[in-house]
């Protein structure tokens, strides 16, 4: 299961965090899928790759109980695939049940599925912050 068009994808997923539903949150990834996970969320950041991978990262992210806001700037598309840059933002719980928020920017490459639904196939959920800019690269030589 997809979204009908990959601007929809990142809304569908805030949807399924929202109604805190592991398996739509899972289902809206590829199943050989990769996602950058975030250190606030998971404790450390590494990349979760296919189908278990996915649901474990989307399972740590459900136990926040989140509610998740999101925008999607821009869609370029491809052929069967297409790049998302988001904004997003998280507010849950943490393990201690402090209250937890969690922004970032994030960039994501989306593939089309047989059945023509869009599912995420790379997501960086923290690949376009912001302070990762420079003023202007260094010489190239």
């Amino acid at each position: 299961m997809g979204a009908p068009s990959p601007e929809l994808c990142n809304l569908w997923l805030a949807r399924a965090f929202n109604a805190q539903d592991v398996e739509a949150a899972a289902a809206m990834y590829h199943p050989d899928a990769s996602i950058v996970q975030v250190d606030q969320v998971h404790g450390g950041t590494t990349t979760a790759r296919g189908a278990a991978g996915i649901r474990q990262t989307m399972s740590a992210y459900i136990g926040m109980k989140p509610h998740m806001d999101v925008v999607t700037h821009h869609t370029t598309v491809s052929g069967d695939f297409a790049m998302t840059r988001s904004q997003w933002l998280i507010r849950g719980t943490d393990g201690g049940g402090k209250p937890i928020e969690v922004h970032h920017h994030g960039m994501e490459v989306h593939r089309r599925m047989p059945d023509g639904t869009w599912a995420f196939f790379i997501d960086h959920p923290f690949g376009a912050d912001p302070e990762w800019a420079i003023d202007a690269p260094p010489a190239t030589e």
